[in-house]
């Protein structure tokens, strides 16, 4: 059994970055200030137009400006992105213990916040943090897969998940599931403590935040994205959390459309 440490040298966040960071922890960052601080990195500017015009996100015209991105999506959706992008330089981009790619494992996140944004339509209630722990959550797996790659474990992984979910293969493996992991990341980052909370109980969640972000995962994931094993796995923990399952079935039919 290993144990998953971050590197020591883990590289800080760009000053530009973790003034995003503090504003968001201060709740006074408006799409305005974003756009204008992201245009301070270019390289950073033109990966998030890349992936914001990708065809995952089921957009008609094609967003040339930052600003524009920002206004679009809103500010939430645009700090995961950042934040994932600063992750993918941080870590070689190998994700094959996982046996995905770097495009799937996008296509996972973007499609992810799409559904919760569906599903969610019309709640008033705040949901920025939900939607960030949406995209970012499954982080923990470059890391991941980072350590088993640098310790010659691809193949003692692999052979786990032949008889195991990758969470338990994880666990088995490490000691520690990449929910976890992502939560350790972001910590060292200076995410808000609700933030790295709500991400590390996603396998085993017990509020009302992550169990949305259970069903999410099980809809959509590695193992699949909205297959029809995926979603009936999907709709019996809506039931069992007492959710709305015509309104969660309903998002899922736009989404699978869209797509």
């Amino acid at each position: 059994m290993h144990r998953i440490i971050i590197p020591e040298s883990f590289p800080n966040l760009p000053s530009s970055i973790e003034k995003i960071q503090k504003m968001f922890a201060k709740d006074n960052l408006n799409s305005d200030m974003l756009a204008k601080i992201l245009q301070e990195e270019p390289l950073l500017s033109a990966n998030i137009l890349k992936l914001v015009n990708s065809a995952h996100y089921g957009l008609n015209n094609q967003i040339t400006s930052i600003t524009h991105a920002v206004v679009l999506l809103g500010t939430t959706v645009i700090r995961g992105i950042v934040m994932a992008a600063v992750l993918k330089k941080s870590f070689p981009l190998n994700l094959s213990p996982y046996k995905i790619s770097i495009e799937f494992f996008d296509k996972i996140c973007i499609l992810r916040v799409r559904l919760l944004k569906e599903w969610l339509k019309g709640n008033t209630t705040d949901m920025k943090t939900l939607f960030s722990a949406a995209f970012l959550m499954e982080s923990g797996r470059i890391v991941m897969a980072h350590e088993i790659l640098k310790h010659n474990l691809s193949n003692q992984f692999i052979e786990l998940t032949k008889t195991n979910t990758l969470l338990d293969s994880e666990i088995l493996l490490f000691n520690v599931d990449s929910y976890k992991v992502a939560a350790l990341l972001f910590k060292q980052w200076n995410f808000d403590d609700n933030f790295t909370v709500l991400i590390a109980g996603v396998s085993n969640p017990t509020t009302y935040e992550q169990n949305f972000l259970h069903i999410i995962s099980t809809a959509i994931g590695i193992d699949g994205i909205l297959e029809e094993s995926n979603i009936t796995q999907a709709s019996k923990l809506v039931e069992e959390y007492q959710f709305d399952l015509v309104k969660f079935t309903n998002a899922i039919k736009v989404i699978k459309k869209e797509m």
